[in-house]
Order: C-alpha cells, then sequence, then structure tokens
C-alpha cells in the first residue's frame, strides 16, 4: 500500500466582513432562519442550509457593494500530526493533520480550521476526495499549505494453487457415482436402525418454494410433535474425535496451532478421513476398505454405521452454489459481482486459510507416525461441510446426521425447531406449527444477514424477511481514520458492525478512542462515511440506491427498496451479491443514524427497523462521551465502564 498526495495550494484567509455562527440544537436544516446581528444596527436572516449539523459554523460574508454568502465551516477536530493525538487550538505548531468530515460535497464544500483565536484557515474540498481522507495542514512563513491525500492499496496476487483444489470440489462426488437422494434415505434408515428416532410422517423430498432437497411431511403434523430424536454418541464433536481417534487427537496437539484452530483442523482431519473412505466404498467392488479409518480408531459398531452413512451424504455435496467455491473458479468475476463490497477477498482468502490449516495438520500426523496422507480435497469438503452444516449442542462444532438434513426457512417463522436436551443427551426437533402432507419442514439457522447467511451457507434471504445488517469494516481501508484516533498497536484487528447487537470488536475499539479522549461519535461516523463512499460512486448498484431512496422518500423510515426499482432493473433484487450489498450499505448508513442519535439530532430520517439497536449504539456512544467508555450487558444494552 501507498499514499500519494493530490495537490497542495497555499491558502490564505480572505478579507471580507464577516460574521461566523454555530449551528444551534434544535433546528430543522433546510427550514429553520437563524437571527444573525451583521453590526450594531442590522439583523440578517439566513436560512441554515440543508447540509448543516448541529455544532458545524456557518461563515456569512460579503464583499463591499456584493450580495451576502454563506458557507458551512464543518465541525472538524485538529490532530498535531506528531503524537496525532487531539489538539487544542492555539498551540503553536507548524504541521497540522484532520481528516475529510463525513458530510461533505466534494468540490463543493469548505473547510475552515482555527488554528488560534485570531487565525483561520479555509480550503476547499477537492472533487477528488471522500470522507476520511487525509489532510495535513503545513506552515511556511505566513502561509499554510494543504496536502490532501489518499490512501492506495493493492490486491493481493490470487493463490492459484490453492484455489484451483476449492474449484475442483465436484471430481470427486462426480467419481464416487454416489445417488444425493438414496444416499440421504439410507441414512435415514441405518441412523433409525441404530436407535434414532425419525418420524415416519418425514422423508427426504423435494417441494416450492425452494425446489431443493429437504425434509417434507407425507402426513399430517401437529403442532408440537416430536420429529427428530438424535443422540449424542452420533454427534461429531471434537471431544468424540479425541475419544474415537486419540493418535489423531495426540498429533493436532503436537501442531503450533493455537487451541481453537487445533479442535477445527481435528475435527475436519477426522471427518475428511470419513470421506476418504467413503469415496473408496463407491468406487470398489467391495464394500468394504482395508484402509477403512475404524481400523485404527475406536467406535461401536451403531457409530460406525451411522458415521459411514453420514459421510455417504456429505461425498454427493460438490457445493457449487457457494461462495467460496465460485470465487476459486473465477476470482475475477465474483469481484466483480460483489463490487464495491470486499467479501470476495474473504472468499478467497478462504481457500488459502483451509489449505494451511490442511498443510500444518498433515505434518503433525506424519510427525505422529500416521500412515495415511489425507488429500487437501477432502480436507476443504470436510470443512465447507462443517461451515454449513454445524449446530451448537454442549460442544459449539456439532456435526448431527439426519438433523442437517432441514432447509432454513426463507421468511422469518420456521416451522420446525432444534434443541439440545442436555438430560437426555439428545438433539430433539420439534413442529412448532401443524403441517399439511407435501409441506416442506423449515427450521432456522439463525437471524443472519444476508452477508452472513451468504458467507456461511451460500444464499440469501429476499430483503424483505432479512432480519438485521452486516458490515465488517477491514482497517486496511480506514487506515487514516485509524491512525488518527487510535495508536497504531490499536488499529488492527476487524470490526464487526451489526444491526441486530454491539459486537464486542465494536464496543472495544469505541472505548479505546474514548479513553484517548477522541470523539467516538465522529470516529464511528466517518469509518462508516468513508467505508459507504464507494457504494454511492458504483455504477452497478446505482439502480437499487435510487430504490432506496425513492423508498425514503415515501417513508423516512423505510428501507424497503426491493419495492421501489424500475422494471428495467427489477433481476437485481434477485441476485446474491445484490442482495450482499445492500445489507452492507444500509448497515453503514443504520450506523451513521446512530451517530447521529448521539449528537441529539431529531432532524434527520431514522430507518424504522434499527430503532431499538440505534438508542442502545447511541447511549453508547454517549457513554464514551461523558464516561469515556461503556461495556455491553447480556440484553446488549450499554452500560458505563
Amino acid at each position: 500500500m501507498g499514499a500519494a498526495p493530490e495537490g497542495e495550494n497555499p491558502l490564505q484567509l480572505p478579507k471580507k466582513l464577516q460574521v461566523v455562527v454555530e449551528v444551534p440544537k434544535n433546528v430543522r436544516p433546510g427550514v429553520t432562519k437563524l437571527a444573525v446581528d451583521v453590526d450594531e444596527e442590522s439583523e440578517l436572516h439566513i436560512l441554515v442550509p440543508v447540509e448543516a449539523a448541529v455544532g458545524d459554523r456557518l461563515r456569512i460574508s460579503k464583499e463591499e457593494g456584493g450580495p451576502w454568502t454563506c458557507v458551512i465551516l464543518k465541525n472538524q477536530p485538529l490532530y498535531d500530526m506528531t503524537n496525532r493525538q487531539l489538539s487544542s487550538p492555539g498551540g503553536d505548531t507548524g504541521k497540522l493533520q484532520l481528516l475529510v468530515p463525513a458530510t461533505i460535497k466534494p468540490g463543493e464544500t469548505k473547510l475552515q480550521v482555527s488554528i488560534s483565536d485570531s487565525e483561520q484557515v479555509q480550503l476547499s474540498v477537492p472533487e477528488n476526495a471522500s470522507p476520511g481522507d487525509l489532510v495535513e495542514l503545513v506552515r511556511s512563513a505566513e502561509t499554510w499549505t494543504a496536502k490532501f491525500t489518499r490512501d492506495r492499496y493493492s490486491v493481493a496476487s490470487d493463490p492459484k494453487n490453492n484455489l484451483a483444489v476449492m474449484a475442483d470440489l465436484a471430481k470427486t462426488s462426480s467419481q464416487a457415482g454416489l445417488d444425493a437422494e438414496a444416499a440421504a434415505e439410507n441414512l435415514i434408515a441405518v441412523a433409525k436402525e441404530a436407535g434414532c428416532f425419525v418420524s415416519p410422517k418425514i422423508k427426504r423430498g423435494c417441494v416450492p418454494p425452494l425446489n431443493i432437497p429437504g425434509l417434507v411431511a407425507v402426513e399430517a403434523i401437529e403442532e408440537g410433535e416430536e420429529l427428530i430424536r438424535v443422540p449424542s454418541k452420533f454427534h461429531i464433536t471434537p471431544p468424540a474425535v479425541e475419544r474415537a481417534a486419540p493418535v489423531l487427537a495426540e498429533a493436532a496437539k503436537a501442531s503450533s496451532l493455537p487451541e481453537q484452530r487445533r479442535l477445527e483442523a481435528l475435527h475436519a482431519f477426522f471427518v475428511a478421513r470419513l470421506l476418504a473412505d467413503s469415496q473408496e466404498r463407491a468406487v470398489s467392488s467391495e464394500k468394504a476398505s482395508n484402509s477403512n479409518a475404524f481400523n485404527r480408531w475406536t467406535a461401536t459398531e451403531d457409530q460406525k454405521k451411522v458415521w459411514e452413512a453420514y459421510a455417504d451424504t456429505l461425498l454427493t455435496e460438490d457445493f457449487s452454489y457457494h461462495p467460496f467455491r465460485l470465487a476459486a473458479c473465477s476470482p475475477e468475476e465474483m469481484r466483480g459481482h460483489l463490487s464495491p463490497s470486499q467479501e470476495a477477498e474473504y472468499y478467497i482468502d478462504m481457500a488459502s486459510d483451509l489449505m494451511s490449516l490442511h498443510d500444518t495438520m498433515l505434518r503433525s500426523s506424519e510427525v505422529a507416525g500416521m500412515p495415511e496422507r489425507l488429500e487437501a480435497e477432502m480436507f476443504l469438503r470436510a470443512r465447507m461441510s462443517a461451515q454449513t452444516r454445524v449446530f451448537q449442542t454442549c460442544v459449539d462444532t456439532t456435526l448431527v446426521p439426519v438433523a442437517d438434513l432441514l432447509n432454513h426457512s426463507p421468511t422469518l417463522t420456521p416451522g420446525v425447531l432444534w434443541s439440545w436436551d442436555a438430560k437426555a443427551e439428545a438433539m430433539i426437533v420439534t413442529a412448532v406449527r401443524a403441517h399439511n402432507a407435501g409441506e416442506e419442514l423449515f427450521t432456522t439457522y439463525g437471524a443472519r444477514s444476508n452477508m452472513l447467511l451468504y458467507r456461511t451457507y451460500g444464499f440469501t434471504l429476499h430483503p424483505i424477511n432479512e432480519p438485521s445488517f452486516t458490515y465488517i469494516i477491514r482497517p486496511h481501508l480506514v487506515r487514516p481514520i485509524m491512525k488518527i484516533f487510535l495508536d497504531d498497536e490499536d488499529a488492527r484487528p476487524l470490526i464487526l458492525l451489526e444491526t441486530s447487537h454491539i459486537d464486542d470488536s465494536l464496543c472495544q475499539v469505541l472505548n479505546k478512542v474514548g479513553k484517548k479522549g477522541g470523539n467516538a461519535t465522529e470516529f464511528l461516523r466517518l469509518l462508516c462515511a468513508r467505508s459507504r463512499w464507494g457504494y454511492e460512486q458504483n455504477e452497478n448498484i446505482r439502480p437499487a440506491l435510487e430504490a432506496l431512496k425513492r423508498a425514503r422518500e415515501v417513508d423516512p423510515g423505510s428501507h424497503a427498496w426491493w419495492e421501489h426499482i424500475d422494471d428495467k432493473h427489477k433481476d437485481l433484487v434477485q441476485q446474491d451479491a445484490v442482495r450482499v450489498i445492500m445489507s452492507e450499505y444500509l448497515c453503514l448508513t443504520a450506523h451513521m443514524e446512530a451517530a447521529d442519535a448521539a449528537d441529539g439530532r431529531d432532524d434527520v430520517p431514522y430507518l424504522s427497523s434499527c430503532e431499538a439497536w440505534r438508542k442502545s449504539v447511541a447511549k453508547a456512544l454517549g457513554l464514551c462521551r461523558t464516561c469515556g467508555g461503556f461495556s455491553i450487558s447480556t440484553a446488549n444494552s450499554a452500560k458505563s465502564s
């Protein structure tokens, strides 16, 4: 990455008759008029510009014989370049840094910086500037020079070898020649024989509205009826793997991986071994394989049968729909579809991350004397299976055969729910409403935004059913803001923005800003404005953004962009990439509105779907200002720290 100055201009305060007034609270920009005394005998009534905000200053000036003009002076803090701490105007500094404010119009907005009580500098924001750009003011004799600097970053070259393995996940399933529906039906039969309960009223099927394989009612089902019960002895968890494959567990412990990653690798390696044996059985004329993992691993006969049948179902999945594989097949095409979102980079990075995990585990198994080599393709398939199928029981990472055949509800009202019965030590699936014969049974994978649904499972919901919005701030994309407000060592972690709750990563970074004496509200506003800028300049999603604007003109609290999109672009509503992008854009918008709410602004519209969350964020920002920080309670409401 590198930075390049956009230009230099000597700046001097123009000599004009002028008055500067601050925009008070309880005004309505574009509506309220302020009475301003311009001399001992004259009073000027000025309309507060629409672009102004509470705390901004208005510079009202005129040349002799000319008209009065009004310029917004955004409320912009000064920063000392040396220690990057907020400095008070009036200090004897010859070099200052500030950030382009969140609410600007490039080529139009003018900033006024107070150097001291008697010295001010005015500068115009260039047309190619964006919120959060760094502005450096340098004194030279009696003149100040301004440099606007924009960060440029490069995308690392794609790891072609790693992507090729991810892209080729279809090879094994086609070679094995397994029938997906037959494998699922066999799993259900084997599970029932081993002691699991699967209601005779359900079967594997494919019906509208999803038209993808799931579980379907073959008879009427009553509310409260138990449909599936899978005892914990058939669950595949890291502790279960440690008991079944102690040698493998010791090999994982010998690796250099941190605890959570070690358990992840151990779990994936075990499932990958099951998949490899499933492939050997499928391509061999014999049902048993001499290289079967259970020749060395410990399991009951029932566990062995269920896990083998389960592996057969997993092997039929080629993940052709999943963004990890789509990105591996065509990185540039995925980047193009998701631009300006950075999610494509995450998908591509995951291929390298999983390959690295495989290599580490493979080296550890060789040191431990384990004879078999496990292909990377099987390891990736195992990790993808875990990512798209795990439950959280008494163990975070739990694969539950049969129960994971249920699809996620396309609406906010699932028909069945799963639960962990600690006393019975079993996963139980129960109907929460009545179902008719022929109706698909839907559960929920959690109240996730489209961005999180897509990166985890490879699908999105219609935006009308999206429960919340998500955006992940990557520090290198907001580097000037992070460097100004935080020390370098505090500016590295990712920051998760969610409109369902205040994530701990956001809590931590806001507290750091508050404890350093910075303005956490302005920090959050700048992060979001800079991140959102690229979306507003992108032509691909302009029809969706214009539809959102029309929706908010009808109802200021609405985010129903899909209802107002023009006929020419109706297809955008069905595209996963657009749904992801709009989820991110709405998340950034909601956080900027939360910053406005923290400033006490009642003259701007707020997204009504985020009201309770917005109040919590506004309270948290207020505590940063008054107490220097806050903490998150279990109910996710902000408390002073």
